[in-house]
């Protein structure tokens, strides 16, 4: 049986675009295949009911949406079950996404594009890749975030990016397991105040994502509530400083204004079928 046509308008194609950039700073990724974008994004075993929240968002545009599957991986030296969660979805209303995230063929962040997407966003990536340390003393934590599918100036962005939706400061610095990996880490009170301002979020409230966003000596209702419209106004970022003359900018074209929805520069696209 046939797909039903989906046909999105402007609004609705800068809404999903900016809810797959979201997916795309974690775990999520684009590619093309056989002239169609294709999203797919790989979850832990324990994390079923975030994939599926995952799937459920992305039917708010694409109906037609196929659910994750779950893939068992076989590996005799594992003394328990482990797999994987696997969500996959094609698109030609990823294209804008695809354009603005792979300029050149690899994965690649701008102000212009982080400026596009918010808290949401931020939580979907700290989701996928952030943790809290917790330590022997009580009430004490830190944060880290893994950065690395990151280049080292994309890094310093999302730093910067993080900072000004949120108010949270990190240091970037390398990753203790790679040097060549950047990673940014929050102090408490810092790790406590992006936790603030993230409880909203799906994310954040989720019972599989709880040792996520959960710091030690309280829990969701103990902490203050931040609403969204609370984060602090969305400023255009500088651009990180490049680490090679020769190399390239990597900013898109200056927009007139702030970017917000209305402004999306969505690039045109084929209708999906």
């Amino acid at each position: 049986m046939p797909q039903r046509r989906v046909i999105l308008n402007s609004d609705e194609t800068a809404a999903l675009t900016r809810l797959v950039i979201g997916f795309c700073l974690g775990k999520g990724s684009l590619c093309l295949y056989s002239r169609s974008y294709v999203l797919q994004i790989s979850q832990p075993r324990l994390l079923g009911a975030y994939s599926r929240y995952q799937w459920d968002r992305l039917r708010q545009f694409l109906p037609s949406a196929l659910p994750p599957r779950y893939f068992r991986i076989e590996d005799p030296r594992l003394k328990s079950e482990s797999g994987q969660w696997r969500l996959r979805t094609s698109s030609l209303y990823f294209e804008t996404a695809h354009r603005l995230l792979y300029p050149q063929g690899d994965f690649s962040l701008t102000s212009a594009v982080l400026e596009l997407v918010g808290a949401e966003a931020i939580a979907n990536l700290w989701a996928d890749r952030g943790r809290i340390l917790r330590t022997r003393q009580a009430n004490f934590c830190t944060g880290q975030l893994n950065l690395s599918k990151c280049d080292w100036e994309s890094a310093e962005l999302v730093r910067q990016w993080i900072q000004t939706l949120t108010g949270a400061e990190s240091r970037l610095h390398h990753s203790p397991r790679k040097r060549e990996s950047p990673m940014l880490y929050f102090e408490h009170d810092n790790t406590l105040l992006l936790m603030q301002r993230l409880h909203r979020t799906w994310m954040a409230t989720a019972e599989c994502l709880s040792r996520k966003f959960q710091p030690p000596g309280g829990n969701g209702d103990e902490a203050e509530r931040f609403s969204a419209d609370m984060l602090l106004p969305r400023t255009a970022l500088p651009a990180a400083p490049a680490r090679r003359a020769s190399k390239p900018a990597r900013r898109l074209p200056p927009q007139p204004g702030v970017l917000t929805p209305p402004e999306l520069p969505i690039i045109p696209t084929h209708r999906s079928r």
